[in-house]
């Protein structure tokens, strides 16, 4: 939890960037508009930016994310737009009038009444809204996508197919059809939306992509070089199954039962591209996909619930609260040679 919190406080401050950037731009462009000679409206659009990035920040990665998680988007844009407009109105006249406190000899309650009524305040706030509204707009229908998906698009990136190095995590939750009869559909479908979202903290913590959700299954991935970097590829399975864990007493009082899961991971070059016309999507071709979810049906087989293959094992720096054991050789169909695989257990399960 205090790794996820760390995470959070890190993205808050790429927000407070933004609020910056965005503040003092906009700050520029009014003192551009109104033709004044001071820098006055850029340096307070820039104070203001980052009160407001900050709140923003805040409220995305501790409030909207956790506890509106399971709201419609029409709510979602009217509460977001409510709330950040107060934010924006508030700082915005407070930061005017204490400007205009500081630098004149009003009184404090002359220098609110001036930056309401006299400094194109209504004016600025609606300005602000409005693009507030469209970006707002914009991070929830980012959400419906990959991180990076909408900008792969736009740019034209893998329009056509291209190989890179890739590495897979297939996750899958263990006696799923057991699971699915006991609560049925509909409270089945709830206990797959609190597993994927407790899973959260560890994917954004290891900066993996979330490729597919295929039911039960969710298949991670990382460019080689990212994933292998600190084994956050490895470290992200572990911590995942930590978050269940302490997740545990929640699925039970809510389920009755609490999940378990089984994965498998690969990796090697694969191509990339975007495909359909109808529904757009970036998808990966290649044996690499098929061999990790050979790599993770033998889970079961060899009582693990975590397998890598030899090559993966050969080219990550196993983590000191890890221990790899050699399981079996796989012959896949098709090939001639055949695969080792490996077992990962932490050191207090051996």
């Amino acid at each position: 939890m205090f790794v996820t919190r760390n995470y959070k406080l890190k993205s808050v401050s790429f927000y407070t960037v933004v609020g910056i950037l965005a503040g003092t731009g906009i700050g520029f462009a009014l003192q551009y508009i109104d033709r004044i000679d001071s820098y006055l409206p850029t340096i307070r659009g820039m104070i203001i930016g980052f009160f407001v990035g900050t709140t923003v920040g805040l409220c995305e990665e501790f409030l909207f994310l956790e506890k509106f998680r399971k709201k419609s988007y029409l709510f979602l844009l009217l509460f977001r737009t409510i709330v950040y407009s107060c934010v924006f109105a508030f700082y915005e006249l407070l930061i005017n009038s204490l400007s205009k406190f500081f630098v004149s000899d009003l009184s404090l309650s002359k220098s609110i009444n001036f930056a309401f009524y006299q400094e194109n305040y209504l004016r600025d706030l609606g300005i602000i809204i409005v693009i507030s509204v469209m970006l707002i707009s914009l991070i929830q229908i980012r959400r419906l996508h990959r991180p990076g998906d909408l900008i792969k698009y736009i740019t034209g990136k893998y329009h056509k197919p291209e190989e890179i190095n890739k590495i897979f995590l297939f996750i899958d939750l263990k006696s799923s059809t057991t699971i699915a009869e006991k609560l049925g559909n509909t409270k089945y479908s709830s206990f797959l939306i609190d597993y994927y979202h407790d899973m959260t903290g560890a994917i954004l913590m290891s900066k993996a992509e979330i490729y597919q959700y295929i039911g039960d299954e969710i298949i991670l991935t990382w460019s080689f070089t990212n994933g292998v970097k600190d084994s956050r590829c490895i470290n992200c399975f572990f911590d995942i199954k930590n978050a269940i864990e302490l997740n545990k007493d929640k699925y039970l009082k809510k389920y009755g039962l609490s999940p378990h899961f089984k994965a498998g991971m690969h990796a090697g070059n694969v191509s990339v591209t975007w495909i359909g016309s109808i529904k757009k999507e970036i998808v990966y071709h290649g044996d690499v996909l098929n061999t990790t979810a050979r790599i993770q049906d033998q889970c079961n087989k060899y009582e693990q619930c975590f397998l890598i293959s030899e090559y993966m094992l050969n080219n990550l720096r196993l983590p000191e609260y890890l221990k790899s054991e050699f399981v079996d050789e796989l012959q896949l169909k098709g090939k001639q040679e055949k695969i080792k695989i490996f077992g990962l257990k932490s050191i207090t399960e051996i």
